[in-house]
Order: C-alpha cells, then structure tokens, then sequence
C-alpha cells in the first residue's frame, strides 16, 4: 500500500444504506483510511435485512476496505467523540435523513467552524434542500421517482418491471467519488474545503437525459422498447439452444450488418431489400428478429458469441452472477477477489475495476463487525488511554464487537 493513490487520506463516514458506504468502500479501495462509525441502536439499515446484521451480502460488500467504531451519538460524549474524528479527517460522508447530522451538531456549518478545510460530502434521496429535502428515500423507488423505470421495461409489460437493483445508489457513489477528488485538488491548490451536496433522485434523473432531450425537442413521450434500440438492427437478446440460454447481439451500422450475414451463412432471407440498410431493417424489425433468433436456437450461447465475435460483430452471452464468476475474462482481469470475513467466512466481490500502471492498490478487506475496530481507533488515531477507552465502554458511549474476543479493560 506504500503508493496506493489515497495514502493518508482520511475518512469518516456516517453513511447508510448504499451510497455513502459504497462511496467509503471506494475510497478505501484506494488507500484511504476510512472509519465507519455506527452503533446499535443505530446501526446501518442494510445490516437490519437478514437474520445476521454481521452476515448481510449487501452489507458485507458496500463497506469494505474500512475500519467501523462503536459510537452511540444520543450521548453528548459520544458526539464530542465524533466531533475529534472529524477534526483528523479530510472528508467526511453521509446520507442519513435530513436535520439529523444537524441534530448532532455535524452538519457541514458545524463543522467547518473547527474544520475550515474540511470536504464535506452529502448525498441524501432528495438532495439538501427543497421541498422534499427531508422526505425518506431508497435506490428502487428512486429509479421509479426519476423516470427510469418507466423505461426499462418490455412494450408488453402490464406495469413497469425494473429491477429491484438500487442503480441511483451505486450511480451517485461513483459520481461523489468524483466529486471528492475535485474537492481534494482544488483543495490542495487553494487550501479551501467544500460542500457537496448530491441529490440522488438528481443523479438518476441524469441517466435518462436524452429522453428528456427526445419530449423537448420532438415532443415525443419515449415508450419502453425492452432490449431494441432506435439506432440498430438487429440489436436484441435472443434465445439459443438449449435451457433458458440467451445471446445479446448489436449490428449497428451496414458493414456489420454484411459480417452478420456471412457469419451465420447468408441465407436467402439476409438477400431481401427490406433488410438491405439499417433504415429497412429497423422498419421490418419483428421480421427479422424471429429470423436472427431461427438461427440463434441452433446453437449454444457461448458458441453463437465466438462465431459472431470472430466475424466482428459485437455479441455477448447473457451470464446469470454464478455463471459470470468462471468466465476466463474476468478471471483474466482479478475481476472477483475473494475476502475473509470473521464471520461470512470466505466470499467472492467484486475487485476493483480498473488498473493503474506502476501502483499497487491494497487488498480488499473484508466488511466491519459492528464496533470492531473500536479500541484500535480510539487507541490509534484518538490518542486515548486504555483507562479513558474503559470509563468510556462503562458509560455506554463506546461499543465493542461481541463476536470477537471482547477487548482488554
């Protein structure tokens, strides 16, 4: 870790759910020094979901690569304590509903009174302000709020499917991940912190500009098109030999639509003029999806992306996560890591997707027990004495995992 990009960055994170603390685990994936901060009666939701809360998947793999401390933020002393962390750190993370960091005197005007320099990251559903700054809000039904679901869907579907996948969650970490490392440098060239504030529903609202582009420009209300796109032909998932086998296939443009055709044999039907540019087959295109698919049933998946593949035409299998995970590319790449937790045991996660030349990034670590790391970080970076870090555990301000062997008094 001796060059990892974010040594000695460090980062206290109140977050929840998926945006904050996927945002942490990202940073931490870089080097920085990252501490979770949560308590019992107030622990991350996502721990609340199953039977475990130190076994959760979601959990388990949005807060990695951090350090978790027991802090129970009722107390007056345990926001003082809060208040010391956040007086170490260059940025601090949240997403929790709107007025509560201020009720415990940590929202961004608090702290840059003792913190002038500090980045100040808060991603809430709403955003900060406005009319539904405090309303509650989570990833699915902000995908419904912004538009997106009504999009992705097939034209047949009685309502719109979706998924129940928090895609604004995941979509806003990444975004304040980017964010944080604006602030970072322009605070390293001027010496000032920043507030930033990101509404999620906004950053969803961002993944469909074009078809808000398509209603103000054409007046055109887009409609689902399910796996086609306007623009190519043939372009869809279509089924293979064998059970419940798919391949997604792209031809954008004539000369990929010429490949195709010689890939798969050139049959009579690829000769016809209402195939011959992509304006007729975009018009024809139910036609030629049923004759794409003909050819598609006699082969294995994998076999219909190799054939294509080698012609030039862009085509992947539709992989189901346990399928995905043996696949030699990503195998190729470290894509999947695998992680010890002290209690999950050994899981595969996602590794960090991308490499930089001639820097080492520290291996992930697994997911915090609730106040795991309590005592090494009231030791560590709160200089505290083993007799105040007791008084302290009396009192109830800090809390201790109870899975592991309980600290020393």
């Amino acid at each position: 870790m001796a060059n990892a990009p974010l040594q000695g960055i460090k980062v206290v994170s109140f977050g929840t759910g998926g945006v904050i603390p996927d945002f942490g685990m990202i940073l931490g994936s870089l080097g920085a020094d990252v501490i979770k901060v949560e308590c019992r009666e107030n622990p991350d939701f996502m721990r609340t979901i199953g039977g475990d809360p130190e076994n959760i998947p979601g959990f388990n793999e949005s807060n990695r690569n951090k350090r978790g401390i027991g802090l129970n933020l009722k107390t007056e002393k345990g926001q003082e304590i809060a208040m010391r962390l956040v007086k170490l750190a260059d940025i601090v993370g949240e997403n929790l509903r709107g007025g509560v960091m201020k009720s415990l005197n940590l929202d961004y005007e608090s702290v840059r009174k003792f913190r002038p320099d500090i980045i100040y990251i808060s991603s809430n559903g709403y955003g900060g302000t406005g009319p539904y700054a405090e309303y509650q809000a989570y990833g699915p039904m902000l995908s419904a709020f912004s538009g997106l679901l009504s999009l992705w869907c097939h034209p047949t579907d009685p309502y719109p499917a979706g998924a129940n996948v928090p895609l604004p969650d995941h979509y806003a970490s990444k975004m304040l991940v980017l964010a944080a490392l604006a602030a970072l440098d322009y605070r390293r060239r001027t010496g000032k912190g920043q507030m930033v504030d990101m509404s999620q529903v906004e950053m969803a609202a961002n993944m469909i500009g074009e078809y808000y582009l398509d209603y103000t420009i054409n007046e055109r209300v887009p409609q689902p098109i399910g796996n086609r796109s306007p623009y190519a032909a043939p372009y869809n998932a279509y089924r293979c030999k064998g059970n419940d086998e798919w391949c997604a296939i792209s031809v954008f443009n004539d000369a990929e639509w010429q490949s195709f055709c010689r890939a798969i044999g050139s049959p009579h039907w690829t000769r016809e003029a209402k195939y011959a540019d992509l304006p007729s087959r975009l018009k024809n295109v139910e036609e030629l999806d049923k004759h794409v698919e003909e050819w598609t049933l006699q082969h294995k998946s994998r076999e219909v992306m190799m054939i294509l593949q080698n012609a030039g035409v862009a085509a992947g299998v539709l992989y189901r996560p346990a399928e995905i995970i043996d696949d030699p590319q990503l195998g190729w790449l470290d894509a999947i890591v695998e992680v010890d937790h002290p209690v999950a045991g050994k899981r595969l996660y996602p590794g960090v997707p991308f490499h930089i030349s001639d820097v080492t990034l520290p291996a992930s670590r697994p997911a915090p027990l609730l106040g795991q790391h309590t005592e090494e970080i009231c030791r560590e970076v709160l200089k505290m004495s083993p007799e105040e870090i007791s008084a302290l555990r009396d009192e109830g301000v800090l809390e201790f995992s109870t899975r592991l062997q309980e600290p020393k008094k």
